[in-house]
């Protein structure tokens, strides 16, 4: 019978995940992704947004693999910060390191429980508008290490999100890769965000990159640099967009990251 497999739960704002340190992730090797998808799973697993691998690259360096419930590979602002908490608390990094994410280098700094980043600039693609029905959705198109479509509604409450998300995430004019959904309301610098993630497809309570594409949507019509992102959770993030609105210089994407538990994922969970 094996072990199971050590992990580390952790939340970023409401998004949960599984860690793995570089032993963990050496004994699964090539059985990560069909790992992933097994535990990932709500109700007859441990239930997650994703699962983070994270290994030391040295001199201050952490390299940051995130994998989606299903097992595919993405940027996740969230779960970059998760990462950067548990090299701190694992020995792996001091107060200030970089990431190694798939949206490129990425510095991030660990002040107890809170984590700061300092993503690239994220980049407008421009309005959408799609029929859905009789329904008519217009959003703006933002890559934030990964597509989203920012819809502002005078609302995020209702059934809108669950109603649309399914059929904007898997758009031919968002194809091949889709894209995530956010859903955005208020005015100055406090928002409230929904958001329909592909690879989890479904609403999860929170998205880093999301409130980094809603803080720029917002922007571009006359918000303000620094904003208050309240997703489902109700765990602010805080997004400063440095710069001039249509060309920022970078995102600083500031939020909590918690260890929730250590424990064994046993073969049954896998089952």
């Amino acid at each position: 019978m094996s072990r199971g497999v050590r992990v580390t739960k952790m939340s970023g704002a409401g998004n949960d995940f599984l860690v793995l340190g570089p032993a963990e992730a050496a004994a699964l090797g090539d059985r990560v992704v069909a790992w992933t998808r097994r535990v990932c799973r709500r109700g007859v697993s441990v239930g997650a947004d994703g699962v983070l691998v994270v290994e030391s690259a040295g001199s201050g360096r952490i390299d940051v693999r995130f994998l989606n419930p299903d097992g595919s590979p993405t940027f996740c602002g969230n779960g970059s910060r998760c990462a950067a908490r548990y090299a701190r608390l694992e020995g792996l990094a001091g107060d200030r390191m970089v990431l190694a994410t798939a949206w490129g280098d990425v510095p991030a700094s660990v002040d107890q429980d809170r984590v700061t980043l300092e993503l690239p600039a994220p980049e407008d693609l421009g309005a959408r508008s799609i029929r859905i029905g009789t329904e008519e959705v217009s959003g703006r198109l933002v890559r934030a290490g990964v597509p989203h479509l920012v819809v502002a509604v005078s609302d995020v409450g209702g059934d809108a999100l669950l109603r649309w998300g399914p059929t904007l995430r898997r758009h031919p004019l968002f194809a091949p890769d889709g894209v995530n959904v956010d859903l955005v309301a208020g005015s100055g610098d406090r928002l409230s965000i929904r958001t329909y993630e592909r690879g989890v497809e479904g609403e999860t309570l929170a998205c880093g990159s999301g409130a980094v594409a809603a803080a720029l949507a917002q922007r571009l019509v006359g918000g303000p640099g620094r904003v208050l992102v309240v997703p489902a959770s109700g765990r602010v993030l805080v997004v400063e967009l440095p710069g001039p609105p249509t060309a920022p210089r970078a995102a600083i994407l500031t939020g909590d990251a918690l260890r929730i538990f250590d424990g064994i994922v046993t073969d049954e969970a896998e089952g």
